[in-house]
């Protein structure tokens, strides 16, 4: 049976200060690889965004959307699947978010002061996902006390330590929370990459957490193989 495979982390050069290769070029090495759909996960304000932070709000989000709409024109012309996300930070402690639009954001400048619990729970009623990225990249207690506030863990980084992931692996199973798989790309020369794949095509980044929650997805490492 066809495996449709999915990216959950990955960042543009446009509005990632740490990414190199364009929201395009991730696009079409993608589709190159057979992947169904990506999901733009850049960085956000209050992280390594190339947004100037002294913009008006809704200039900054119209700024920050570019990466985006540069793979979302290319996913449409090669029908590859493109998604919105955004990383938002706390510290060293980063969320993934989805299911939110740049629509909402514009809307809510309020989310930069909020407390991480109270953004979790913002998202949810936003009808948004959250989930823990790399959780061990640096060690700290906070992360621990906030698991079950997330909708899921990244248990597998795709440029993080086998012994990070290790522990990353262990917290979502302490807490029961659901797996993800991501490869926190950030070149197109990155070989290895970690991705979500389903029975189903998804339609929606609805339908796939709902998958997702429902454990009727599935995890896996994938290698580029025109990379040596």
């Amino acid at each position: 049976m066809k495996k449709f495979v999915y990216e959950l982390h990955m960042h543009t050069v446009e509005s990632s200060k740490c990414g190199v290769s364009t929201g395009a070029e991730h696009v079409r090495r993608y589709a190159a690889l057979g992947y169904a759909g990506v999901i733009v996960t850049d960085h956000f304000f209050n992280g390594n965004s190339t947004v100037p932070r002294e913009l008006p709000w809704d200039e900054r989000i119209r700024l920050f959307t570019t990466g985006f709409n540069h793979a979302k024109e290319e996913g449409d012309r090669l029908g590859l699947s493109v998604w919105f996300g955004y990383e938002f930070h706390y510290d060293w402690n980063h969320f993934l978010t989805y299911g939110i639009t740049p629509q909402t954001l514009e809307k809510n400048p309020q989310i930069m002061e909020m407390p991480l619990g109270e953004y979790v729970g913002w998202v949810r009623s936003e009808g948004g996902y959250v989930v823990h990225a790399h959780p061990f990249r640096t060690p700290g207690s906070e992360q621990i006390q906030l698991a079950r506030n997330v909708d899921a863990v990244e248990i597998l980084n795709a440029n993080r330590s086998d012994g990070e992931n290790d522990l990353a692996r262990r917290y979502a199973e302490l807490f029961g929370i659901a797996a993800v798989y991501g490869s926190d790309c950030h070149s197109v020369l990155q070989k290895r990459l970690g991705a979500v794949t389903s029975d189903v095509r998804f339609e929606t980044v609805d339908e796939m957490f709902a998958a997702i929650l429902e454990a009727k997805t599935e995890n896996a490492v994938v290698t580029d193989p025109n990379l040596n």
